[in-house]
């Protein structure tokens, strides 16, 4: 029965897979993974963006970015403050303790990384990021039409 519909079988296959993903980050780096992709983002933007470019840069929703910017920032992970030019901004910073966190923690994912893909080839890696980008840019485009 499941073969009469293989689109739904392989978005049921992706959401199994992000979740096996998350757990695994959650538990093999000690924090939830979209907390992790706040602060390497983050740190890959010299420390700091604007809530604003984080939205965009992650393609998380402004809500859920708020509240995990609070989650972070009673950690003493990030700091947050108005933009000097822009008092309509608000801007993150990882504190110090947010950037030895990140820098400690890049080996880890490297490792969690590397295992979780060691039996993909180049060519299947290639593959599979050709596929995940075209389906990305599938449901981009149904999500800007009516459907029904």
């Amino acid at each position: 029965m499941m073969n009469e519909f293989p689109q739904l079988q392989a978005a049921q296959q992706l959401g199994r897979t992000y979740r096996s993903l998350m757990a695994a980050f959650d538990q093999q780096l000690g924090m939830p993974l979209p907390r992790w992709r706040i602060l390497i983002c983050l740190h890959q933007e010299d420390g700091c963006l604007s809530q604003k470019q984080l939205v965009r840069l992650l393609r998380i929703d402004p809500a859920a970015v708020t509240r995990q910017l609070k989650n972070i920032e009673s950690l003493g992970l990030i700091e947050r403050f108005t933009d000097e030019q822009d008092n309509r901004l608000t801007n993150v910073r990882l504190s110090p303790a947010g950037y030895e966190l990140v820098e400690a923690t890049l080996p880890r994912r490297r490792r969690l990384v590397e295992a979780m893909l060691q039996d993909f080839s180049d060519q299947d890696l290639s593959q599979l990021i050709t596929l995940l980008g075209n389906w990305e840019s599938a449901l981009l485009k149904a999500a800007d039409k009516d459907l029904l």
